[in-house]
This record gives C-alpha cells, structure tokens and sequence, in this order.
C-alpha cells in the first residue's frame, strides 16, 4: 500500500492532534483566494493613527486595534506567545490537546486564564464566552482554514479580530512576533528570539561537521495515523522544523499544488522512507515516554531493523512541538542532551 499526503478529513484529524491548536481545528492550506496565508516579514507593520487607536496590517486585511489592548481572547498559536510576552490577556481559547509543550511557568499562567471551550463540535467556538470576557482585542492564531469554520462577523461585532494563522508548523516564528505585536508585548518576545537564536547557532557550530553530512529522517507522535501506518515528517513539519535551525535536513517535499508537511505511509515503506536515515527524530512527552501510537511504530519488526534504530542514531525530543521561542529553548535542551551521546554525532 502507497503512503498518501495529508489531505481531507485525515488531514483534519492528525493536525487537530499536533498542532497546538486551541479550538481543535486541523488544516494547513492556502487560504481561499489561492494565495499563501503565511504572513511574511512585513505584514506586522503598524501606522499609529491616534492616541488610542492604530491600524495593524493582518491576514484579514487593516485592522484597526487599540494602541494598548487591555482585556484580549486569543485563540490557537496565539494563545502561548501572548502568555509568554505577558500580554492583558482576558481568556483563552481552551486546548484539545495535551498541554506538553508549555513550561511549567507558561502552564500555570495557562491554568489560571479563564477558558473559552469549544461550543459542541471541536469546530465550533463558544462566541457568547468570547463575548463575556469583555474582549477589547481577539486575536486568532488558528490555522488559515479554520477561518472558514469561524462566524467572523460574530467576532468582529464584539471586538477589533486580528487574524494571524500558520500554513505549517514552522510558521510560528514569524506568527509569534506579530502576535506579540498586535498585541503591545513585542518587547517582551523580543529577548526570547534572542536567546534561541543564540543556543541554535551554539549547538549548530558545535555539531556543524556531523550534523550537516547525515542524513534525517523524522516521525510525527501524534498525527492520527491508522493502525499498520505511521507519518513521515518533512523539515517544516513541528519537531523537524527545529532541527533546520542546526543544519540538519530532512527528506520529502509535497507536490507543487500543495502545503504539507508529512505523508501517512504504510508500515511495508518502513525500509524504503526511513531505511537510509542515519538519525531518526520524534517528539516524546515531558517524561521521556511515547504515545501508544509511536510505541506501535517502534514495536514493529521492521522498525527494529532499520540501521538508525539498531545502531542506536535516534533523537527523541521533549517539548517537540514547540511553538514559541521560549519553549523552543527547552526542546533545544533536549536536542543537545542526545547529541551529546548520540553514536552518529561524535564518530
């Protein structure tokens, strides 16, 4: 059986999983003009217009937002940057997923905020607790196509909504910066990305004659993949995306038509995806253990032949679906802390 690229409903189940949603949306994607909703380098730029207000330049278009939101509701890859960057946050859209890739300060700070559930389908969003958190500014970080499943004209009656949505899971750096913006906290971020950028490039040039010549291969944990199949993760999938910042890269693209990060495949590609991998890389939990669909994976026969796994070149990462510069830190913490044994890395 042919390994498939994510797409439809399967697409929908495995990133609802994996991609630190806040209202259990699934999907990366084009936004629905055709064109790319990865918001590039510029589309933070703000004009002040007043005292009070000022006009920020998101994925919906020039928002108009107060200069210095007091009472904000943020949603999806919104949620953990602004309690980060200690933004007026009011509530939050509440997680459908294990909250693994918080700190243990940020989780805290999540436990306290009031939570926005969703509103009987894991699709749907609860617009009358948007309403009662008294919301100045909302703030969307979910994915682009989540956008087709929100009432915006419900949100926009009660708030300015800023839209800032992923296409993949490496899109969180340049999202977590204009959300910080958006909402008057950038200075806050700011010295995150300073101090990850500082640790990647210290690993990459300690590793830099090993890490660039192997060759990678990464495995998504929990991307709903059926009993017999497991999914092959690209470089910009959520814990390879990590490794593109030491040199490392990883094989497999989507097709031209399309925004992907992984590919379902049957346990009989095993050999053929994963078989001239000189490292393997996967997300593990806070304690070090695996989800039970991982474990089915490393159980199998052909997985325990494979020479990465036999000779013992296999990175297990913990906070691997970072998706801030905070925590991205505790996960290159990790990374380091494998490197250091890792056969593959000090031959």
């Amino acid at each position: 059986m042919r390994g498939t690229k994510l797409s439809g409903a399967r697409r929908a189940g495995a990133l609802a999983a994996a991609s630190l949603l806040a209202l259990g949306l699934a999907a990366c994607g084009n936004d629905g003009d055709g064109t790319s909703a990865t918001a590039d380098s510029d589309s933070a730029d703000v004009a002040a217009t007043s005292d009070s207000t000022r006009t920020f330049e998101a994925q919906n278009g020039s928002i108009e937002i107060p200069a210095e939101p007091q009472s904000i509701v943020a949603c999806g890859y919104a949620v953990l940057p602004l309690i980060q960057a200690q933004a007026n946050l009011s509530a939050v859209c509440e997680w459908t997923r294990e909250i693994d890739s918080m700190d243990e300060e940020t989780r805290a700070a999540y436990d306290a905020l009031p939570k926005i559930a969703p509103d009987g389908a894991a699709q749907s969003i609860n617009y009358e607790a948007v309403a009662a958190a008294e919301p100045d500014l909302i703030i969307m970080g979910v994915p682009i196509r989540a956008k087709e499943s929100l009432n915006m004209e419900a949100l926009e009656a009660l708030a300015p909504v800023v839209f800032l949505g992923p296409t993949t899971a490496s899109d969180w750096r340049e999202l977590g910066e204009q959300q910080t913006d958006a909402a008057g906290v950038a200075q806050n971020y700011g010295p995150y990305k300073e101090t990850y950028d500082a640790r990647a490039a210290e690993i990459a040039e300690k590793y830099q004659a090993s890490l660039g010549s192997l060759k990678f291969a990464g495995v998504c944990d929990i991307c709903g993949a059926n009993a017999g199949e497991f999914v092959r993760e690209y470089a910009d999938s959520y814990t390879t995306n990590l490794f593109a910042d030491l040199g490392a890269d990883f094989p497999g693209q989507p097709d031209d038509d399309a925004i992907e990060h992984a590919e379902y495949a049957s346990y009989e590609r095993i050999p053929e995806l994963l078989g001239d991998a000189d490292v393997i890389v996967y997300a593990v939990q806070e304690d070090g253990t695996v989800t039970e669909e991982l474990e089915e994976l490393m159980n199998s026969d052909l997985w325990q032949s494979l020479p990465a796994v036999q000779a013992g070149n296999l990175i297990p990462v913990r906070h691997g679906h970072a998706a801030t510069y905070q925590t991205a830190v505790l996960a290159l913490d990790s990374i380091e802390e494998t490197l250091e044994t890792l056969p593959a890395a000090n031959n």
